[in-house]
């Protein structure tokens, strides 16, 4: 984290308009810029809301969104296999003990995948957190990189699309109206997610106990 901080990556990944500006200036190479940013944010746990909306922006709503799921993927992928090659007793040594950690273990032991599937879609605990967290557990690699993949693609093209909207038409009724129509299918989305883990049996975290039920 020292070594990012130390030559202006983190500064640069949370500051909009200087992210917008050095990857628009960088031409072909900006695709695989962002991709590289985004990796950097995943492993400092740095949220990528702002890495988003600048492929939204730069990108359109297409090719933004497939950007992003490569650059989201991959950064996850990798701090997943970083926690696993770094070694589960040594990480247990440090983040065994706390409560989040405990949770997604045994929510994986007792749910596999249904509990994966469900702290990706309802944020239970903080996203690139999950990475590592879950690179501690039995999970196999490819079952978590096509889950996280599909699950996170929903909102990542909505947040992609709204921000391009927002980009290139402003604030008007219409955006207001798709902005509404977005918020809707997520929050759609969250609460069939819930009613899905109730149907399967699937517990969150103690403290997370979902706001409909």
């Amino acid at each position: 984290m020292g070594v990012f901080h130390h030559y202006g990556l983190t500064d640069l990944i949370t500051h909009f308009h200087h992210l917008q500006d050095v990857i628009r200036q960088s031409g072909l190479f900006g695709y695989t810029l962002y991709i590289l940013l985004f990796i950097v944010a995943a492993l400092c746990l740095i949220p990528g809301s702002i890495l988003v909306i600048v492929g939204g922006v730069l990108f359109g709503p297409v090719t933004g969104t497939l950007i992003t799921l490569v650059a989201a993927t991959t950064a996850s992928a990798l701090s997943f296999m970083l926690a696993r090659w770094l070694g589960r007793e040594l990480l247990l040594k440090y983040v065994g003990h706390t409560a989040m950690f405990q949770a997604i273990e045994k929510g994986i032991a007792h749910s596999g995948v249904d509990f994966l599937i469900l702290t990706r879609l309802v944020p239970l605990f903080p996203y690139n957190i999950q990475n590592y967290a879950y690179g501690l557990t039995a999970i196999p690699f490819w079952s978590f990189t096509v889950i996280s993949a599909l699950t996170t693609l929903p909102g990542i093209f909505i947040y992609t699309l709204m921000s391009h909207e927002l980009a290139s038409e402003g604030i008007s009724w219409a955006f207001i109206g798709k902005l509404s129509v977005a918020g809707l299918a997520l929050f759609v989305l969250v609460q069939a997610a819930k009613a899905w883990a109730r149907h399967k049996h699937v517990a969150p975290a103690p403290g997370h106990e979902y706001a409909d039920k």
